[in-house]
């Protein structure tokens, strides 16, 4: 007589009293999580996440936003976490599908989070072989670990799928890029719909901002920061528009979705469409900043850079209805930004 079984809890996972692995009568294989059981197979375990990409901007969102009750470790590959780093990470490169699948045996997560990526737009147009080994064959590699070991998969796209000539865009729209970090997201996207676990969960943020940790990249308001604080001109774009993301506000959307065991497509953006232009302007007013010095220019003024779609702006009425999140405007955003100041200078 097979185990009696309940509905999915609050986090998608359904509760049995056999191992995961076994099979329940009638060839129905047990749903539970590789890395949800004890020993016995008698109890769930604290749900285990493992985040790829941990020391990047949204990695490191992510792990401050861990909810009570979840434990979350870490990978990197080449910024390491400070020596006070209170969560658990480990060095690896998604490239290699050995080390990728050894890691996933030894943590044992139930999910994870694919947050890992060559970041930079400009780097995948002058390279986009060595680019896409990690944002396309890693994205692979995470993929297959997650299919063989029962994790759910969670993957980080991008705006940049879409070309910007049909706004805003919802996640049914066709997907077109305009340069090659586009097409290669568009690629892993596609290798995950055919070939990745069928409960993945797809992810696409648009134009990201906030702290990033510790020796990490910069992103366009602490760059901006960076030329107003040392007086510099700042050039933006006065054609180009998008929804800028507060990085706190995204992970706190992923962590909405991972929560509810939601799978598919969700865009996550923040509630204001604005020009890159404004959106300088609106960083130097919260942070006490001389706004003379932002510039409007057009677009083609920076032709030595891989093309950028127009306007990426998206419908976010599926990240609110069903998450239940609502989204952040840079108002909100920056002077988030501005309190924590301190904490992170």
């Amino acid at each position: 007589m097979a185990p009696r079984r309940s509905r999915p809890d609050r986090f998608g996972v359904r509760w049995s009293r056999i191992a995961p692995g076994r099979v329940l009568a009638g060839g129905r294989p047990c749903l539970a999580r590789a890395g949800d059981w004890d020993g016995g197979g008698l109890r769930m375990k604290t749900p285990r996440v493992l985040i790829v990409g941990g020391t990047g901007l949204l990695g490191k969102a992510l792990l401050e936003a861990t909810p009570e009750g979840w434990e979350v470790s870490a990978t990197y590959h080449r910024n390491a976490p400070p020596a006070d780093w209170r969560h658990q990470c480990y060095a690896m490169d998604v490239r290699d599908q050995a080390a990728v699948d050894a890691l996933v045996v030894r943590v044992r997560p139930s999910v994870i989070v694919h947050a890992a990526a060559v970041g930079s737009v400009d780097e995948a147009e002058r390279d986009p072989a060595r680019v896409g080994e990690v944002n396309v064959y890693g994205t692979q590699a995470v993929g297959r670990a997650c299919a063989r070991w029962n994790a759910r998969f969670v993957f980080i796209s991008s705006n940049a799928v879409f070309d910007g000539r049909c706004p805003p865009y919802d996640e049914e729209a066709p997907l077109h890029a305009v340069n090659r970090y586009g097409a290669l997201k568009i690629e892993a996207e596609r290798w995950i719909q055919q070939h990745g676990p069928s409960d993945a969960l797809i992810i696409r943020p648009i134009l990201m901002y906030g702290w990033p940790p510790a020796g990490g990249r910069d992103n366009a308001v602490t760059r901006w920061l960076r030329q107003l604080e040392a007086g510099q001109t700042v050039e933006a774009a006065e054609d180009i528009y998008s929804m800028p993301l507060y990085a706190g506000n995204c992970a706190q959307t992923v962590w909405a979705a991972i929560q509810r065991g939601r799978s598919g497509t969700y865009h996550i953006a923040g509630a204001d469409r604005v020009s890159l232009v404004d959106f300088a302007r609106a960083t130097a007013r919260t942070f006490g900043l001389e706004e003379r010095l932002v510039v409007p220019v057009p677009s083609h003024r920076f032709a030595g850079l891989a093309p950028r779609p127009a306007d990426t702006s998206f419908v976010t009425a599926k990240m609110e209805r069903e998450l239940g999140v609502r989204p952040l405007g840079i108002a909100e955003g920056l002077a988030i930004m501005q309190r924590l100041r301190a904490a992170v200078l």
